[in-house]
């Protein structure tokens, strides 16, 4: 599968997410190695188009 829009990479990301405690060499943790390898062909396809993350929380005080 090819990610070809935001919103496929988001349900990429999610499923990640999900598989996140699969071990390596079970069929989730492959398919883990699987999104791993499309998400950053997307990022790197993708890079000129892509909004910047939000930035990160700074602490009150």
């Amino acid at each position: 599968m090819t990610i070809n829009s935001p919103r496929e990479l988001e349900q990429a990301m999610a499923e990640y997410q999900r598989l996140a405690e699969a071990p390596a060499t079970s069929q989730e943790g492959r398919r883990r190695m699987e999104l791993d390898a499309e998400i950053k062909e997307y990022y790197v396809r993708c890079a000129d188009t892509l909004k910047p993350g939000k930035p990160p929380a700074t602490p009150a005080g």
